[in-house]
């Protein structure tokens, strides 16, 4: 009996079994005549974020980076780019919390030097060398200070000529001398500024409001008194004492100014960019500047009336007396998920045609390699020419992008404040910076152990 109930529940099975396959079958095939009428869904385009700092340093960057979006979403449908613009106060800080909070953009605009490598060492920023193939990486020029232990963290944008923009009918009709215009020695930017003053004209225009300023006097005038950049790392690291007079001859040299009243009464009122704006209309000599500004000087002087320049020398060091240059650059987040579509999009931006418009619609150098000024800049253009001669002649790096950050804040940015008011001297600075560096480093051992090998200092 048992064995008659198990023949009936195995009879069973195989008709339930029989019964469940074929409805499965009819499913799976349509009738004949049938066709399939779903569509397939439509793939979402990949999104990148770009946060970038916007214009300040060339006019017309904005509208290049548009147009170059346009061209690589057209050529890549399958990927859309959204530009965010940053304010400068913003840059470094924003990027550093979001990547800390996990919600970073997939490419970010980075100043060189320390204002990147702090985030690197924090591991934000994706080596570039597994994305993009090395012939063309090697020809993003970014400078030295954008490699880490052998690896590039930043791929170059646009070249950044740094120094002084002078007003040549000014310097004619106050009568200064041809081999004094413009003054390449200390003596003779003293001589200057005083003629200047004298005939109720202010020499040296400024803006120390935002510290901005100080910043870039100290990397045009503490590198007159180094043989190398790497002097710099060892006054970070406290192998270097910045009460030698060596160290702070530069804010003597600033000190000296300002009490013979060589820049404009307001510049602890005005900011960066506004104390420039006194040379463009005319009402200084002199302006310490990025020279991506200088096609904004001539349109408003006249091209004729426009001339660029080293900060006079003082110092005795190897690097005295030759060009600043930097250059700007962008990133990929390493906790970016799209690093492919970003690194595809920053080879967009170095194909040559996009490099001849950086050029050819902004007035600024690319920061290519395989780009030939020479073959671009026109003759009468004697400004563009002299800074491609700095480009590819001799020339050292901006100072300041070796520092540690709190230095910026605590000490370069406020030297000018300061000593237009009265409040200190360049003695007394001197002693600041030291006090604020080995803090920094008591607080900071691990950043001080990656500054030293980044650096190659032991």
């Amino acid at each position: 009996m048992k064995k008659g109930v198990l023949i009936l529940i195995s009879l069973l099975l195989v008709l339930s079994l029989s019964v469940f396959a074929g409805g499965k079958q009819e499913a799976e095939e349509p009738a004949a005549g049938e066709t399939e009428t779903a569509a397939p869904a439509k793939e979402k385009p990949v999104e990148i974020v770009f946060w970038w700092w916007g214009e300040q340093e060339a006019v017309g960057l904005e509208g290049w980076l548009e147009e170059t979006v346009a061209l690589f979403e057209k050529e890549n449908p399958n990927i859309k780019v959204e530009t965010v613009l940053q304010a400068t106060e913003n840059v470094i800080n924003d990027f550093t919390t979001a990547s800390a909070a996990g919600t970073p953009p997939d490419l970010q605009y980075l100043w060189n030097g320390i204002y990147h490598m702090e985030n690197v060492w924090l591991g934000y920023i994706e080596p570039l060398d597994d994305w993009i193939p090395a012939d063309e990486l090697s020809n993003m020029w970014a400078s030295d200070l954008s490699f880490y232990e052998g690896k590039q963290y930043r791929a170059g944008w646009y070249l950044l000529p740094m120094g002084m923009m002078y007003n040549k009918k000014l310097f004619k009709e106050a009568g200064i001398p041809a081999s004094m215009t413009p003054p390449k020695t200390w003596d003779d930017m003293l001589a200057v500024c005083e003629t200047f003053k004298n005939k109720g004209i202010t020499p040296i225009s400024g803006g120390f409001k935002d510290g901005f300023w100080g910043e870039w006097f100290t990397g045009f005038g503490l590198v007159q008194n180094e043989d190398a950049i790497t002097d710099t790392t060892k006054l970070v690291i406290g192998e270097y004492d910045w009460t030698n007079p060596r160290w702070y001859e530069h804010w003597v040299r600033l000190e000296e100014l300002i009490d013979k009243g060589y820049f404009n009464e307001d510049a602890n009122s005005l900011e960066l960019y506004q104390g420039i704006e006194l040379l463009f209309r005319g009402e200084a000599a002199m302006t310490q500047s990025i020279l991506t500004l200088v096609p904004e000087a001539e349109k408003n002087l006249g091209r004729e009336n426009v001339g660029i320049m080293s900060w006079p020398v003082w110092g005795k060091g190897a690097l005295a007396g030759k060009p600043v240059i930097d250059v700007q650059g962008v990133g990929i987040s390493s906790k970016s998920k799209h690093k492919r579509e970003a690194a595809d999009f920053i080879r967009f931006m170095h194909r040559p045609d996009r490099s001849s418009a950086l050029w050819e619609e902004v007035h600024v150098f690319p920061a290519n390699r395989s780009w030939d000024g020479s073959k671009f800049i026109a003759a009468d253009d004697p400004n563009s020419l002299e800074q491609w001669k700095w480009f590819t002649g001799e020339n050292t790096g901006y100072i300041p992008n070796m520092i540690a950050w709190a230095f910026d804040s605590e000490i370069m940015y406020t030297a000018p404040q300061i000593l237009m008011a009265g409040k200190t001297t360049a003695k007394e600075i001197a002693a600041n910076a030291v006090d604020v560096m080995a803090r920094w480093r008591e607080e900071n051992p691990d950043l001080l152990e990656s500054h030293k090998k980044w650096a190659g200092v032991k």
